[in-house]
């Protein structure tokens, strides 16, 4: 619970100072517009603050919705959540379903099989595309993903914070889900 706690930190953190560059824009744009005044400081004191609100919606958003989609995935919900590589070990899958889920799944595209299976993906609706790869070893039966936020996704914006885990999470979902079939 700890850990879910400094990732809300740490997204309301990052949407905020992501946020202060429109703060400064809005507050430049008031004073130009009607000059200084004590309206326009009363005006200006009440921006930061709803920033602030909507930076800690927006995170306990994010929060959740990254919770919900690493459960039962036993994949770690942390800080480290936000960084622009994720990977994780997945056991039980064999080498034909590494090499034909990524290609079936309707978020993946340019998809070059072999070992590893490298793709883009989609997590969200838009047109981001996060890199990804998965990796079989023949010896340990297992693979290894890696989901790289790169190109858009790399954008820093506070909108697409935790892309790469989203990916990830919906990478070993749909791996999974071929192995149990």
């Amino acid at each position: 619970m700890a850990h879910r706690r400094r990732l809300f930190l740490r997204l309301s953190l990052k949407t905020f100072t992501g946020a202060v560059p429109l703060m400064v824009t809005i507050c430049v744009i008031s004073f130009i517009d009607d000059g200084l005044s004590w309206s326009t400081l009363r005006d200006m004191t009440g921006i930061p603050p709803a920033s602030a609100a909507l930076s800690l919606l927006w995170a306990a958003w994010r929060t959740r919705s990254m919770v919900r989609a690493a459960r039962g995935l036993d994949i770690p919900v942390s800080e480290s959540a936000l960084d622009r590589t994720q990977t994780h070990i997945l056991t039980g899958v064999p080498l034909p379903l590494v090499r034909a889920e990524p290609g079936a799944a309707r978020r993946a595209s340019e998809v070059r099989g072999g070992n590893p299976v490298d793709f883009s993906w989609r997590p969200f609706r838009g047109r981001t595309y996060a890199d990804g790869s998965v990796a079989y070893d023949e010896t340990s039966g297992e693979s290894r993903v890696e989901v790289r936020a790169d190109g858009g996704l790399g954008t820093g914006s506070p909108v697409l914070l935790g892309a790469a885990f989203l990916a990830l999470c919906q990478t070993v979902r749909t791996l999974r889900s071929g192995s149990a079939t």
